[in-house]
């Protein structure tokens, strides 16, 4: 199956990332809030990095980061084979998370999906070589797509564990007793109701289906997807981290947007935010100003 065939099939299951105009490169470095010394830089490499322009092998880490959503001539892609594997794998963890809802999900762990899309057979069972796809792409090193971070969950069978997590309220979303709920409800108090928890928890299941999903957005290029995205095993939202955002501003709050909103400038000043990916970190990631971290 070819990229522009999957991209057909994968219409309804997410939007295809698209490429900007390679004569636009430093103005877009100002739009996503690059710093003059970091647009200076680009001047001599932006040709020979970005989009396969140029001969150039390996594009230096802080450009990677800075435009994650552009494809890099050293990127590792997807076999072509592996296409219609990430893509039914996907549909099924989404059925899954239907099935027994939101927040559930967000805690379940690999054996817990398997039970369910063995019970309901409006969701039907992995096949073998789905099992088989989940469990090379769990246990690839994530360092081979570029992503330098530690691996959080030894175990593709580990399990958030039980009695240890609290709901948020009107977020749909879990925290950790103790520091992260302690953190959290610090948070709220000292910046009040328009902090809001936008994502906590993530077990296994839903580390999956987040990276298949940000995988089919980048047309199967997984360097790309884990620019923007922990791989299954990598995310520390397993261990405690969570994400703040500004009620009322939606998807906005997943982009450098929200870094002009009231609730980040009052997060930043009273020191919550310490930076897990800083605009300039090695591990490979985009920047992200919304993902509080509890230690570790």
């Amino acid at each position: 199956m070819d990229r522009r065939t999957f991209l057909k099939l994968a219409g309804s299951a997410a939007l295809a990332g698209t490429c900007l105009p390679l004569a636009g490169a430093l103005e877009t470095a100002w739009a996503l809030g690059a710093s003059s010394c970091q647009v200076h830089a680009l001047d001599h490499g932006v040709k020979d990095a970005l989009v396969g322009a140029g001969e150039s092998t390996r594009a230096p880490n802080h450009l990677k980061i800075l435009f994650f959503n552009r494809d890099f001539k050293d990127d590792v892609l997807l076999p072509e084979n592996e296409m219609p594997l990430l893509l039914s794998s996907l549909m099924r963890f989404k059925r899954i998370q239907k099935q027994i809802g939101y927040g559930n999900f967000s805690l379940a762990g690999f054996d817990d999906a398997l039970t369910c899309a063995r019970t309901y057979g409006g969701i039907g069972e992995f096949s073998r070589r789905e099992l088989d796809f989940l469990e090379k792409l769990f246990h690839r090193a994530a360092a081979d797509y570029g992503f330098m971070g530690k691996k959080t969950i030894p175990r593709m069978t580990w399990q958030v564990p039980s009695g240890k997590t609290v709901k948020i309220q009107g977020s749909g979303n879990y925290l950790y007793k103790g520091r992260s709920q302690a953190l959290y409800q610090d948070i709220r108090k000292k910046i009040g109701t328009e902090a809001v928890l936008t994502s906590g928890i993530r077990g296994v299941s839903k580390q999956f289906l987040l990276f298949l999903n940000k995988a089919v957005q980048s047309r199967g290029n997984l360097s790309m997807a884990s620019r923007s995205l922990a791989p299954p095993g990598y995310s520390f939202h397993a261990t405690g981290d969570f994400d703040m955002g500004e009620k009322g501003f939606g998807l906005d709050n997943f982009t450098e947007k929200f870094t002009r909103t009231r609730v980040y400038s009052r997060l930043s000043s009273l020191g919550y935010i310490r930076f897990r990916y800083g605009p300039e970190n090695h591990l490979g990631v985009r920047y992200e100003p919304w993902h509080v971290e509890v230690g570790g």
